[in-house]
C-alpha cells in the first residue's frame, strides 16, 4: 500500500536558535551566516552573474536540499532582485523533512543580522509559513517574480520524482557525518537526472562520499577554498547525459507569447489568475458570461475526500487542502468562509474507513479529526444523527463570486459571448474562429490555447479525453434552521447566505438535461433530513433550485496538461498492443501551444487552484508543484494510452 510521507518537526536547542538538537548541528556558519550563504551557495553557483544575464521574461530554476531557516533562499532572492532584469523570474525548489515550527522560525530569523530588505522578505516568509503537511507548498514573493516550492518531505524522494529540470543546485542539509542519510548515492543520482549540461552545484562540504557520489552521478567536481575556518569545499557542473523522459512534455513558451484561455469558470479563472500573478497577460473567452455554468452555483463546499492509500488523487487533494489558508486569502468574506466541514459517518463501514484514514494520514498536522455525534452537533449548532470527522481547514465558497474576483485583474481581458467554432494550426500558432451572439464571426491568433471549457474541450482536442457529463440539481431552502458550518453525508447542506441555504446535489451521470425536476428537490430534502436527528425541512421550505452540468472522468481525476500528437503516437506506440510496459526511447511529440484543464468534477472548488498552477508551470517551463507521478496520472493522454494498450484506436 502506498503510504503518505513521513514528516517530523525540527527541534531547536532552547539555548541557541540556530542549532538543531536532531542532528546536533548548526543550520549555518555561526561566525557569519549571511556571508557563508553568499560565498558557498550564491557565488559558488555564479548566481549574481547568471541573474544579470537573464533576458526579460526568462526563468532560472534553483534546487536546494535542506531549507532549514530559509536563509539561503532569502539571500538568493535579494541577489536576484538586485541583479536581474525587472521581468526575469526565479523559481526556488527546496526540500525539508524536519520543518521548523512557526515560533521557532521567528526566533531563529530574529537572531540573524539581516538587512532591511532581508527582514521584509523574512517577514513575508513567516507570514506564509506552511503547516507541517508533507506536500509541496507553493508561495509567491517579489510581486510574483519569485516562486518558492517548499517540499516538506525527504530530499531523495522529492527529487527522484520531481517534474522538471534544475539549473543550479545548493546542496545543504547538515554535515555528512551528522546527517548521513541525505548524502547517499540515491540522492546524487536523482539530482543528476534532473540536471542538464549547464547545471551547476555548490556545497559547503568536501567529504569523500559526497565527492565520489557526485562524480559517479556525472558531475565534474572541483575542490575550492572553504568558507571561514573550513579548509575546502566542492562545487562543479553536470557533464553526464541528460535523462530522457519520453512521456513528459518538454516544450514551453515565454511570457512574451500571446495566451488564450477558453472558458471562464473556476478552471479558466484560476488559470488566468496564475498567469496574472506572474505578471503575464492573458485573454479569456467565454461563450456566455463568466461562471454561468457549473461554476455559477451560489455555494460550493470545499473539502477533501482523502483516501487511506496515498493515491495521486488523494495526494492532490491533500496538497490542495493545505493551500486553502494561504491562497484563498484573496477572496472577500462574502465569497470564502474557512469554517471547517463535518463529514458524517452513518454506519460501521464508514466509521471504520474514517478511523483508518486518520491513522494513515501524517500525524504532524490534523487534516482530519474524529468527532462524536455530540461534538458534530455542537459544531453544526444542529442536532445531527451521527458523528464522523471534521476537516478544520475546509469551508464553503461562492463559486460565481470567486470567479469574478479572480478575473478582476488588469492583466486579464475577458471577452464574453464568444463561442469557439473551430481552431486551425498555422505553423506554431493557433487561429481561433469564434461565433458571437450579435456580431458574427471573429478570428484571433494565439501562441498558446488552453481549453478550460469543460465538456466542449473534447470537441477541439484531437484525442479522447473521456470526459463525461454529470447532472446535478441543488435546492434553495428558506427556513429558521441552518447549520453553522457545512455538513456532508449522502448530500450536503450549507450554512445560510443572504437568507437562503443550498443543499444537494443530485447525481445523474451522462445527462445534460438542464430542466429542473421537482422530484430532485424532494430527494434533496429527504437526504439532508437523514443527516439530522429528526426531520427539520420539508418541501414547503423550498424556494428554488439550480441545475448545472459538471464534467468528470472515469477515474475521477482531472485532465491537465499539453495535448499529445495522437496520430503520431499511434505509430510510435504500436508496441503497447503487445507489451503494456513498453517505454519509447525518445520524447514523444505534443501539439505546440495546445493545453487542456477539464474534468475537475465534484472537488473542483478545492483542486482548481493547484491544477491551474500545474498547468501554468508546464506551459512556462517551471518545475511543477506536483511530482512526475502525479503529472502522469493527470495527463490528458492517459486514456489514449490505455486505449492503445487495449488495442483500440
Amino acid at each position: 500500500m502506498r503510504r503518505y510521507p513521513y514528516l517530523s518537526e525540527a527541534s531547536l536547542d532552547p539555548n541557541d536558535p540556530h542549532r538543531t538538537t536532531k542532528f546536533n548541528d548548526y543550520y549555518f556558519a555561526i561566525s557569519d551566516p549571511i556571508g557563508e550563504r553568499q560565498s558557498v551557495f550564491i557565488d559558488g553557483n555564479s548566481l549574481p552573474k547568471r541573474f544579470r544575464s537573464l533576458q526579460p521574461g526568462s526563468l532560472i530554476r534553483i534546487g536546494e536540499t535542506g531549507f532549514g531557516t530559509g536563509l539561503t533562499f532569502i539571500v538568493a532572492c535579494i541577489n536576484f532582485l538586485n541583479e536581474a532584469s525587472r521581468n526575469a523570474r526565479l523559481q526556488w525548489i527546496s526540500t525539508e523533512q524536519y520543518p521548523l515550527r512557526t515560533g521557532d522560525l521567528i526566533q531563529s530569523i530574529k537572531a540573524l543580522p539581516l538587512t532591511t530588505d532581508m527582514k521584509q522578505l523574512a517577514e513575508e516568509l513567516i507570514g506564509d509559513w506552511p503547516d507541517p503537511v508533507p506536500t509541496c507548498h507553493r508561495r509567491f514573493f517579489g510581486d510574483g517574480r519569485i516562486i518558492l516550492d517548499l517540499h516538506f518531505n525527504d530530499s531523495t524522494s522529492v527529487i527522484n520524482d520531481l517534474s522538471g529540470t534544475i539549473d543550479a543546485w545548493c546542496l545543504d542539509g547538515f554535515a555528512p557525518e551528522r546527517n548521513p542519510e541525505i548524502w547517499e548515492p540515491a540522492l546524487f543520482k536523482a539530482i543528476a537526472e534532473k540536471s542538464h549540461q549547464e547545471t551547476t552545484f555548490s556545497t559547503f562540504t568536501s567529504a569523500r562520499k559526497v565527492r565520489d557520489g557526485l562524480t559517479s552521478a556525472g558531475f565534474k567536481v572541483e575542490k575550492v577554498p572553504g568558507f571561514a575556518k573550513k579548509r575546502e569545499r566542492i562545487e562543479g557542473k553536470f557533464t553526464g547525459n541528460r535523462t530522457v523522459k519520453p512521456w513528459t512534455p518538454t516544450s514551453s513558451i515565454q511570457s512574451k507569447h500571446s495566451i488564450a484561455i477558453i472558458g471562464a469558470g473556476l478552471a479558466g479563472a484560476w488559470t488566468a489568475y496564475a498567469f496574472a500573478r506572474r505578471r503575464i497577460p492573458v485573454v479569456v473567452f467565454e461563450r456566455e458570461t463568466p461562471a454561468v455554468a457549473a461554476s455559477g452555483n451560489p455555494q460550493g463546499i470545499t473539502y477533501a475526500k482523502l483516501s487511506i492509500e496515498a493515491t495521486p488523487n488523494g495526494l492532490l487533494q491533500m496538497q490542495s487542502l493545505a493551500h486553502l489558508k494561504n491562497w484563498f486569502q484573496i477572496f472577500s468574506a462574502d465569497n470564502w468562509n474557512q469554517s471547517g466541514v463535518v463529514l458524517l459517518a452513518k454506519n460501521d463501514k464508514e466509521r471504520l474507513h474514517q478511523k483508518k484514514l486518520i491513522e494513515a494520514l501524517p500525524s504532524t498536522y490534523p487534516l482530519v479529526q474524529s468527532i462524536t455525534q455530540r461534538e458534530a452537533s455542537i459544531l453544526a449548532e444542529l442536532p445531527l444523527a451521527y458523528g464522523g470527522s471534521f476537516l478544520p481547514d475546509a469551508g464553503w465558497l461562492n463559486p460565481r463570486g470567486c470567479v469574478w474576483e479572480l478575473l478582476d485583474h488588469p492583466l486579464i481581458t475577458v471577452i464574453p459571448y464568444r463561442h469557439v467554432r473551430q481552431v486551425k494550426r498555422i505553423e506554431a500558432m493557433s487561429l481561433l474562429e469564434f461565433e458571437g451572439h450579435t456580431l458574427g464571426f471573429h478570428q484571433h491568433l494565439y501562441d498558446a490555447v488552453i481549453w478550460a471549457n469543460a465538456l466542449e474541450a473534447q470537441k477541439h482536442v484531437p484525442m479522447p479525453l473521456s470526459l463525461k457529463p454529470i447532472r446535478g440539481q441543488i435546492t434553495y431552502v428558506q427556513s429558521g434552521n441552518y447549520p453553522k458550518i457545512p455538513i456532508c453525508g449522502d448530500a450536503y447542506v450549507a450554512p445560510q447566505s443572504h437568507g437562503l441555504m443550498t443543499c444537494g446535489a443530485t447525481y445523474t451521470p451522462n445527462s445534460e438535461n438542464l430542466t429542473p425536476i421537482l422530484q430532485d428537490d424532494l430527494t434533496n430534502i429527504d437526504t439532508i433530513n437523514s443527516l439530522v436527528a429528526k426531520p427539520i425541512w420539508n418541501h414547503g421550505h423550498v424556494t428554488g433550485n439550480r441545475v448545472s452540468i459538471r464534467t468528470a472522468t472515469p477515474d475521477y481525476m482531472p485532465v491537465i496538461g499539453q495535448v499529445a500528437e495522437s496520430e503520431i503516437w499511434k505509430s510510435l506506440l504500436e508496441e503497447l498492443k503487445y507489451d503494456a510496459t513498453f517505454q519509447p526511447t525518445q520524447p514523444l511529440p505534443y501539439i505546440r501551444g495546445h493545453y487542456v484543464l477539464a474534468g475537475l468534477g465534484s472537488r473542483g472548488t478545492l483542486t482548481a487552484p493547484i491544477a491551474a498552477e500545474l498547468l501554468v508551470s508546464q506551459i512556462l517551463g517551471e518545475v511543477l508543484p506536483v511530482s512526475e507521478s502525479i503529472r502522469d496520472a493527470l495527463s490528458p493522454d492517459r486514456f489514449f494510452r490505455r486505449r492503445l494498450v487495449r488495442g483500440l484506436t
